[in-house]
Order: C-alpha cells, then sequence, then structure tokens
C-alpha cells in the first residue's frame, strides 16, 4: 500500500497512469512521489512562496514546508534540504568574492579541488574565509551547524533517522548561516 508523501495518509492501489490530486490533502502529486510537480506542491495558498527568493531561501522555505507538515519520516529530508540551502549560499557567496577580487579564472579550477561547499569541512571554511573575509566558526551557530552538518552525512551516506528536535537544530543552524551569508553580498 502506497502514502501520500505529504500527509501520509494510507492509499490503496498502484500509482495510477497520471495522478490525480490526493484525496485526504489535496497534494497534485496524488500521492506518489514519482509524479511530484514541486511548484504546484508547495504554492497553492502560498502563491508567493518563491517569488523574488533565492535559491537558499526557497530551499530553506521547502525545508521549512516540510518540517510544518508534522510527519517525522520528513525530518531527515527537511535537514538534508536544509543542507544544500547552506551548499548552495557557500558557492554564490564564493563565486561573489571570486568576481570581486578580479579572480574570477580560479574559480572553476578550486571548485575541482574541493569536495563539496560544506563549511564544516576546514578546506572550504579556510578558503571561503580567505575570499569572503566571513569567519564562520565565531558564529553563535557554528556548534550546531557541525553537528547539523555530520547529521546530514549521516541521513545520506547510512540511512540515519533523524527526529523532528535534531531536524528542527539543522533548519536553525542552516537558516543563519545562509542569513550570515547574504550579509556579505
Amino acid at each position: 500500500m502506497n502514502s501520500c508523501t505529504f500527509c501520509g495518509q494510507r492509499i490503496p492501489g498502484e500509482p495510477p497512469a497520471s495522478a490525480d490530486p490526493c484525496e485526504y490533502c489535496g497534494s497534485p502529486a496524488g500521492g506518489y512521489l514519482r509524479s511530484i510537480v514541486l511548484p504546484e506542491a508547495i504554492g497553492g495558498a502560498a502563491a508567493d512562496f518563491v517569488e523574488g527568493a533565492s535559491y537558499p531561501q526557497i530551499l530553506l522555505r521547502i525545508a521549512r514546508f516540510l518540517l510544518d507538515k508534522e510527519d517525522d519520516k520528513l525530518c531527515g529530508i527537511a535537514t538534508v534540504v536544509a543542507h544544500q540551502a547552506c551548499d548552495v549560499a557557500v558557492e554564490r557567496s564564493m563565486s561573489e568574492a571570486f568576481a570581486r577580487k578580479g579572480i574570477r579564472f580560479l574559480e572553476e579550477s578550486m571548485g575541482d579541488v574541493l569536495n563539496g561547499y560544506c563549511l564544516a569541512d576546514d578546506r572550504v571554511r579556510k578558503l571561503h574565509a580567505s575570499l569572503t573575509g566571513v569567519r564562520i566558526r565565531e558564529e553563535p551557530f557554528w556548534d550546531a551547524f557541525v553537528r547539523s552538518a555530520k547529521r546530514r552525512d549521516g541521513i545520506v551516506r547510512t540511512g540515519l533517522v533523524v527526529g523532528r528536535t535534531d531536524a528542527e537544530e539543522s533548519f536553525a543552524a542552516a537558516r543563519d548561516l545562509v542569513a550570515r551569508l547574504a550579509l556579505v553580498e
């Protein structure tokens, strides 16, 4: 038996060829993950959900949307999405710093050397600090961010199951990091 990916209601039978909205919550995915149309799924009453927002802000809104579903099965996904917002914000922050410093020609080479854009990685953090002057380890949210980065890695690599408290901590740390990096731009 399948369940709606948004409301969690059990749905009998196999996914139809073209999904109808979930009869319980109205999700345009018809309760089947393979057919989610993200703008429709997160839009609805929040028509301006993505209007005028940066990618990191949109990703954070999606993470908050998932957490607000009050479904603990979505806590891991919300944590991963919140961290993706951080990675995008870091990469953009660095890209803008390369441009400001007139060394954009180094950007691609440095990106090839890095293994992602998570500031919990010493190499990424040191390069980011050199480019932007931001000493992120001095920020009050730093310890929570490091815990969250380890949590995110556990979710992705080993299927770690996280609860609401940890997911909320991850969201708050990601929100604070994205907000701090927005001050650099």
